[in-house]
């Protein structure tokens, strides 16, 4: 099934898993919490989860210039690709209007 997918569409789920997987690391080294686990578990975690945001908003961009002609056939793979970029959008947003009220 995977084998008709180009290296941008099969990165975009390579991405979820990247980011869900920082997000797995940070809650497990929380119980070693003031040791060089957690130390570097933690720094670790926040480097691989901001990377693959960075790499879901290029691959996003990627993807678009890419299938801009066929732009119907591939919104789900577009879409999929964007997923972590719009979770930390909608994330911050939220954080943003909280604070201001």
């Amino acid at each position: 099934m995977l084998k008709n997918i180009n290296w941008t569409k099969k990165s975009g789920i390579l991405i979820i898993g990247i980011c869900l997987s920082a997000m797995l690391l940070k809650y497990l080294v929380q119980p070693y919490r003031g040791t060089w686990i957690y130390q570097y578990g933690s720094m670790i975690s926040l480097l691989v989860f901001y990377g693959g945001i960075l790499w879901s908003f290029i691959n996003t961009i990627l993807l678009f210039s890419k299938h801009k002609a066929e732009f119907k056939n591939n919104m789900i793979w577009i879409f999929l690709s964007a997923i972590p970029f719009l979770y930390i959008g909608i994330m911050m947003t939220i954080a943003m209007t909280k604070t201001i009220e």
